[in-house]
């Protein structure tokens, strides 16, 4: 009786014992440590060291992303010399300071016998002449580019990298230098003339391009490719046709003559460019009374001449007719 009692008891154990077992394996036990955890999930592994900056893991690749495309530089008034102002966007034209920050779609013009400095990025500058407006149009870490909308710039590229382009209203071209230094010039109605004092400077126009050296220059009309590049002359010349007539009842007379293929000129607000072969002519309005002129040209290099011409006096009003009148023979 008692050996079947303990037989009993024995067998309990084993039963009871086999189900510790298999509810420790359903509810999630610590294989090896004995301990039974109930109602949770073992514990994440911890997460794997962090490399450090620019060292990779045995067998794996770390590719470096620049983000000098993306990351905008400024543009500053470094310097302005008379009447000079700036355009926030759509926003009205007032005067600026130097110091200035500039960002894309501002704009900036230097009024007559005015000039400013426009720094765009280590080693960058663009330098205003006077009568002339220009638009910021891209600043990043790699490229600064710039809208001349009418007059002449001239352009300072440093060696540090960086990339200037200079594009011209009314045309698709557009002057690219990596290093030295080049004038543009443009009247805004898509002709343009690019010279390079220093360095070199790429212009592409109407899916061409060509390359202008130190010393050379070439002209884009509106709508063609550049021309040959040749060699800048060694002075600006300009010679003026005589006026049609320094009295008129006219309200307009029409000014000709020749210069350097490609420059700028103008007589009053009336602006023009010569031609491949450095011919201009421009019709100017006339007020009554004395007409004071005088013709400024501009080339690509940035040389500038002026030559005054004779006035233009405007009378409309009819002269007197004696009307009297005698009839017959006097007594």
């Amino acid at each position: 009786m008692t050996r079947a009692i303990v037989v009993v008891l024995l067998l309990a154990l084993v039963v009871v014992g086999l189900g510790v077992a298999l509810s420790g394996r359903l509810l999630g036990d610590d294989p090896g440590t004995g301990t039974v955890v109930i109602g949770t999930n073992p514990p994440p592994p911890p997460p794997p060291p962090t490399p450090s900056p620019g060292i990779a893991e045995p067998g794996t690749t770390t590719t470096t992303t620049s983000s000098s495309s993306t990351t905008l530089s400024s543009a500053t008034v470094a310097s302005a010399r008379g009447k000079v102002q700036v355009r926030r966007g759509e926003g009205e034209w007032q005067d600026v300071p130097p110091g200035a920050v500039l960002g894309p779609d501002d704009a900036v013009r230097a009024g007559r016998n005015a000039e400013a400095t426009l720094r765009l990025g280590d080693g960058v500058e663009v330098r205003l002449s006077p009568r002339s407006e220009l638009s910021v149009r891209e600043l990043t870490e790699a490229v600064s580019r710039v809208r001349l909308d009418e007059g002449h710039v001239t352009a300072v590229v440093g060696t540090g990298g960086r990339t200037l382009r200079v594009q011209a209203r009314g045309s698709d071209a557009e002057a690219e230098s990596k290093g030295g230094t080049f004038g543009v010039v443009t009247d805004g109605k898509g002709t343009l003339a690019v010279a390079a004092t220093t360095g070199s400077v790429r212009v592409s126009a109407a899916g061409s391009a060509v390359d202008v050296n130190a010393g050379q220059a070439t002209t884009v009309d509106a709508g063609k490719a550049p021309s040959t590049p040749t060699a800048m002359p060694t002075s600006l010349f300009l010679k003026v046709g005589e006026l049609a007539a320094t009295q008129t009842n006219q309200t307009a007379t029409t000014i000709s003559g020749t210069t350097s293929p490609g420059a700028i000129v103008r007589v009053g607000d009336q602006v023009a460019t010569s031609d491949a072969r450095g011919r201009f002519a421009l019709k100017v309005p006339l007020k009554d009374g004395r007409n004071d002129l005088a013709v400024e040209v501009v080339d690509a290099s940035g040389r500038r001449q002026d030559q005054a011409l004779p006035a233009v006096t405007v009378d409309r009003v009819k002269p007197p007719i004696d009307a009297a009148v005698q009839w017959g023979r006097p007594n």
